[in-house]
């Protein structure tokens, strides 16, 4: 092995000359950047580094991990403070009781935090769509029982304004201008005849398929017919 393909690990300079750092007459070899001496313990896989450098660079390592582990810890603090339904699933995650002291975040621990806090914005613009039952799903899959259910009640009461406020409205319009309108389901493509008789109960679901009814759009439809 020759002298000229050994290089300081800290800065990358290439050392001159050409000496066979094995020799036992030659014990130590100069960092031609700072000047120091390199001693051959410190030889690594064809790098060499001078006391000086080594200093430095362990400075440097140890400064970069405390700055992510710094900074990974300010993350998880925002999200618990974003998504406060993820405090208890991240302290339980992390073994932590609560996020005001110092405390580690490792690799995969961060990996699953974050996901569960993209899932959780996922669930919630779920829910800014009105696509209550994928929310719930969503929270479902994170463990959130509790959030699950909470949307599900969200769907249930709108389906019930709209049925309550909407179509029972339309079907007494219907009643006294004597008219039927008909209207297909979704699901299968039975027509369903709503007139003067119908049960505004009845229209939640399919009476052929048991499909869920748009509710939404039967009253839309109900509405241009008796314009």
């Amino acid at each position: 092995m020759s002298h000229d393909s050994i290089v300081c690990a800290y800065c990358g300079t290439r050392l001159p000359g050409s000496v066979d750092p094995t020799s036992a007459e030659r014990r130590a070899l100069v960092c031609s950047r700072c000047g120091r001496f390199l001693p051959l313990r410190r030889v690594i896989d064809k790098k060499a580094m001078c006391e000086d450098c080594e200093s430095r660079f362990h400075n440097e390592v140890t400064t970069a991990h405390y700055k992510e582990s710094y900074r990974r810890q300010n993350h998880v603090r925002e999200i618990v403070a974003t998504h406060p339904q993820l405090t208890d699933k991240v302290a339980k995650r992390l073994g932590v009781a609560k996020f005001d002291n110092p405390f580690s975040v490792d690799d995969r621990a961060y990996y699953e935090i974050c996901e569960w806090n993209a899932k959780v914005a996922h669930a919630k613009n779920l829910e800014m769509a009105r696509r209550y039952e994928d929310a719930a799903v969503c929270y479902e899959q994170l463990g959130l029982w509790k959030e699950a259910g909470l949307v599900r009640d969200k769907k249930s009461s709108t389906t019930v304004k709209h049925v309550t406020i909407n179509i029972n409205d339309l079907i007494d319009k219907l009643r006294a201008g004597g008219l039927s309108i008909p209207y297909k389901c979704s699901g299968c493509g039975a027509t369903i005849t709503v007139g003067k008789d119908t049960n505004p109960d009845s229209l939640k679901f399919c009476s052929y398929c048991g499909a869920a009814m748009n509710v939404e759009m039967l009253a839309d439809l109900l509405r241009d017919a008796l314009k």
